[in-house]
């Protein structure tokens, strides 16, 4: 079973940045084993869905012609919770790449408030020759993204 973390991305900036939201339901599966008494999304969850947009950030910027792996979360700050019917924003931003890898930063925020913080995401990533495994990547940007077609914005 794959976990997807983001509903809809709005914004992508090859190279730079992305922007994504994700919604919180009382009906998500994690909810009930997680403080019972109240229902929160777990910061690892949270972080989660920051570092799936950074790594979807980094493999569209190389057009995604490669696989990734985060090799390393760094400075994570978790400042506030996430309750059912919340929309998280999520934001990453492209800090540099390197040989075999890019180092990225992600923030998401709830309701304009901050409520993870995480200064590196360290991504290590190595090159897919195979057409189809390339057009499978795009294939499932396309999926978890909303629809969001790069170069013209989200789909409306």
């Amino acid at each position: 079973m794959r976990f997807l973390f983001n509903d809809r991305f709005l914004e992508v900036e090859l190279g730079k940045r992305a922007v994504a939201t994700r919604s919180i339901s009382i009906g998500d599966e994690f909810l009930p084993e997680h403080f019972t008494r109240k229902p929160l999304m777990p910061a690892t969850l949270v972080l989660e869905s920051v570092t799936q947009l950074a790594g979807w950030l980094y493999i569209a910027t190389k057009d995604f012609a490669i696989s990734t792996v985060l090799a390393l979360a760094q400075g994570v700050e978790v400042s506030g919770e996430v309750q059912p019917g919340s929309t998280l924003r999520l934001d990453a931003t492209m800090i540099y790449e390197h040989r075999g890898g890019a180092t990225l930063r992600g923030l998401a925020t709830c309701e304009q408030q901050p409520v993870l913080r995480v200064d590196r995401l360290v991504f290590a990533s190595r090159p897919l020759s195979v057409p189809d495994d390339i057009q499978r990547a795009r294939d499932m940007f396309d999926y978890i993204s909303g629809g969001y077609r790069l170069h013209e914005g989200p789909s409306r």
